[in-house]
Formats: C-alpha cells, structure tokens, sequence
C-alpha cells in the first residue's frame, strides 16, 4: 500500500487503484492493525495530502453520496478516512471546523428507520452496515471532544439520547454498544467530562515528522497543510523534500 492507493481507493469509488486491487476498507484494516506510532505517523502523512480533497469531495455531486439507497450515502469510503484520521487531534480540530458534516451525520442518526434503511444497503469496501453505523457514532464523538463553538453541532443532537441507549442495550458487546454508550454521556452530561484530560492524552502520541526523530515535545505544525508536526525548524527543513511532494497535494500520480 502506499500514500497513492489509499486516496485513490477513498476519492474514486467504486474505482480501485490498478496496481493494488484491494477495497479500501481492507487497506483501512491493514493500517489499523500496525502499532499505534505508525498509525500517527500514516494519519499525518495522508491528512497532510489527502484532508483537503476529502472533505470537499463529501459534498461533490457525486450521485451516490445523495442517494439513501446507497451505503455511500451513511458512509463514503472517504468519510471512514476521515474519521480514522480524526484519531489525530490535529486533524479533529480542522475537521471540527467544518460543523455541516458532522450536522449531516446526525441528521441521518436521527432518522427513525436508520438502521433498516443502512441494512437494505448493499455494503462494499470491505464493511458492513453496523461497522458503518459505529463510525458515525464514533464520528459525532470525537467532533464533540474537539468542537469549540458556543453553538451546538445539531440543534436536535439531544433527541439522539434515547436511541444511543437502545443501541447500548440492543448491540451489547459490539462496538455500537461502548461507542453509543459513550455518545450518550457526552451529550447528556458534557460538564462531566475532562475535556483538557482527554486532549491532553490523544496530544501525548504526536510525534515529530522527521522519521529519524522520535520526539514528542514543543512541536510546531507545518504552515501550510497544519497537520504535519515538527520540534525543530532544522527537522521541518530536512524532511521538506519529502514532505512538500504530499503537502495539501490531494490525489496525484505518485
């Protein structure tokens, strides 16, 4: 796998890269399951590249993207990236700053017959329609944690309590369970939470850009995609031959 086919896989469904034919959910699964410093270092290399094109092609034309009937519509292969990439706090802070999207998926939670509606779907890319349904609960999760507006995300985000706890009761030892468990206490009782104890955590795992360097501390973001982290200018400098050929770049030959 490389930088190329995870975008290419994320932004042309249902069109796979030619030279590495895999779904992109199972080139998701791949990268989940490598320890926890390489997976930072991924988030940030295919954010730095890739975050920009992401979201803008979650409101594209795209007809699948709009159409209820298709699995794209709950979940597009690049909103699973995206939500995979929000593990990085960097990129949950830019993404929170984009409030619609996470207004969309609420909207479709709320919906009464979700969950009928996502089993009728015909899934791809690797997931299934209850994987699907915990992505975007783990979605709205963590755009909670990072959103900095007075204003609520979804003004009827509330209504979306009583479900949570069906799903807890109904999905229990699911990963629908624990994540809707947890989306309802963040809702319900938001003062209850140590926002600055968890950010301060997720922070903890960033490391500096430059492969040769493991530091942790005083980094500062690139100027220009604000995702690749650095803790020297002498570091940004060295791994700027790698790093501008990706750099806010979106899907391009490799």
């Amino acid at each position: 796998m490389s930088l190329h086919t995870i975008g290419y896989a994320a932004l042309r469904y249902p069109a796979l890269p030619p030279e590495l034919p895999i779904p992109f959910g199972n080139q998701l699964g791949v990268m989940q399951r490598t320890p926890l410093s390489s997976q930072i270092r991924s988030m940030s290399q295919i954010a730095s590249q890739y975050l920009p094109s992401l979201l803008e092609y979650q409101y594209s034309d795209n007809p699948l993207l709009h159409d209820p009937k298709s699995s794209q519509y709950y979940c597009s292969d690049a909103f699973l990236l995206i939500n995979w990439l929000t593990s990085n706090p960097d990129v949950a802070t830019r993404v929170a700053k984009h409030p619609q999207l996470a207004h969309d998926i609420i909207e479709r939670l709320l919906s009464p017959t979700i969950e009928a509606d996502m089993k009728a779907c015909t899934w791809t890319s690797g997931t299934t329609w209850d994987a699907g349904l915990g992505s975007m609960l783990q979605f709205v999760s963590t755009i909670l944690l990072w959103h900095d507006s007075q204003e609520p995300v979804h003004p009827r985000i509330k209504e979306l309590v009583p479900k949570l706890k069906v799903w807890n009761r109904t999905y229990r030892g699911k990963f629908i369970s624990k994540v809707s468990d947890r989306l309802a206490d963040q809702i319900a009782s938001p003062e209850a939470l140590d926002l600055g104890m968890v950010k301060a955590s997720q922070k903890e795992h960033l490391v500096c850009g430059y492969t040769l360097c493991g530091n942790k501390k005083d980094m500062n973001a690139c100027g220009q995609c604000r995702i690749q982290r650095y803790c020297s200018t002498d570091h940004q400098k060295k791994d700027w031959k790698n790093h501008k050929k990706i750099c806010c770049k979106g899907l391009v030959e490799e």
